[in-house]
C-alpha cells in the first residue's frame, strides 16, 4: 500500500479549484484513522483509471463523487456510487 502518490490531472472536471495539467498529491494516510467524509476531494479507480473528485454524499458506505465543473465531469452521475476500497486517498495538495 503506498501511503502517498502523485498524478498529474488531465482534464477540466475539477476546475476551478484544480485545473487541467496541474498536480496533485494523494495520501491514503488520513483514511488510516478515519472514513472519507463529504466535500473532500478524493483519488479513486474507475475501470482502470484514476479519476480525481469530490465527495458529495455518503449513504451505507457508498459515495457519491462529483466534479467541480459539472458539465464536463465523468461522475457518479454517469456511474454511479464508488465503495471505500476504490478510494486510492485524499487530495492533500494541489501544484
Amino acid at each position: 500500500m503506498l501511503l502517498l502518490r502523485k498524478f498529474k490531472v488531465s482534464g477540466h472536471s475539477m476546475e476551478p479549484v484544480i485545473k487541467n495539467q496541474q498536480r496533485v498529491l494523494v495520501s491514503k494516510i488520513p483514511y488510516l484513522f478515519s472514513k472519507p467524509k463529504a466535500k473532500e476531494i478524493v483519488a479513486f479507480n474507475y475501470q482502470g483509471k484514476i479519476l480525481i473528485k469530490r465527495i458529495a454524499e455518503i449513504s451505507s458506505d457508498k459515495y457519491s463523487v462529483k466534479g467541480d465543473n459539472s458539465k464536463d465531469s465523468l461522475d457518479s452521475r454517469s456511474f454511479g456510487s464508488i465503495s471505500e476500497s476504490d478510494i486510492l486517498g485524499k487530495v492533500i495538495y494541489i501544484f
